[in-house]
């Protein structure tokens, strides 16, 4: 830094072209100075814009050129063009972030604060405080693209909430009755249905009882009809001797 400084202070650049009688302005960026008008420039003067000191003071360690401190800070030049009271208007911008001395034509100046300066000069600091910024730009756009909220509108809702509740509260009841009463239901349905299975098994064990009974009887009274066969033949027998006396008698 103390080498960069007593560079520049050796080999200042030329301040001055003068062309067709006026003075050409220095080559200082548009961040760091502010062109005062044509009439203004004549007049020397030596007051310093407040808003141009405090970009120049702000933007120091980014390495501007100390001519253009110089021209911002109330360098005043001469009638032969040359700036006067150079080395005062750079001291005291210089001062302002940090601590100047002067050896002879030499000056040195220790910078306060390096370390957190070339830290808040880094990349990630810097995309870190833009992003904070754009975040809180978007949120204070959000908080005034929102209108108010109407307590009007907040008390209705809270009304239609309690009715939409008390109206699911009841629907609840009336759901759990009915399920209620299609169990019971269901349960008389089950119970029809195993009584009706009941009394049908024991019909169909009747029926199969008096089937077997009856074929029972029938093969009884087929056996008690065997005599009856034996007589029925005798009958015959007796009709067809009868028929034979008939015959002979006539």
């Amino acid at each position: 830094m103390e080498a960069e400084l007593e560079a520049t202070l050796g080999n200042p650049p030329s301040d001055t072209s003068e062309s067709g009688g006026e003075e050409t302005p220095d080559s200082e960026s548009p961040e760091c100075a502010e062109r005062p008008p044509p009439g203004v420039r004549h007049q020397h003067q030596a007051t310093v814009n407040p808003a141009a000191r405090e970009r120049v003071c702000g933007r120091l360690q980014d390495s501007k050129s100390l001519d253009g401190l110089s021209g911002v800070l109330g360098g005043i030049r001469g009638r032969d063009g040359k700036l006067e009271g150079r080395r005062a208007t750079i001291s005291s911008a210089l001062e302002l972030e940090g601590t100047v001395s002067h050896d002879g034509d030499l000056t040195h100046y220790v910078a306060n604060n390096l370390q957190h300066k070339i830290k808040m000069s880094s990349r990630q600091s810097l995309d870190q405080e833009s992003g904070n910024s754009v975040k809180s730009r978007s949120m204070e756009r959000l908080k005034s693209d929102n209108p108010p909220i109407d307590p009007g509108v907040l008390l209705d809702l809270e009304k239609d909430a309690k009715e939409v509740a008390q109206k699911v509260d009841q629907m609840m009841k009336s759901l759990n009755a009915t399920i209620q009463n299609m169990t019971a239901l269901s349960v008389g349905y089950i119970q029809t249905y195993r009584d009706s299975v009941d009394s049908l098994g024991e019909s169909v064990d009747m029926s199969i009882k008096g089937m077997y009974t009856l074929m029972a009887r029938c093969e009884e009274l087929d056996r008690s009809m065997q005599p009856i066969l034996v007589l029925s033949k005798q009958i015959h027998e007796v009709k067809r001797t009868l028929e034979m006396f008939e015959t002979l008698c006539k």
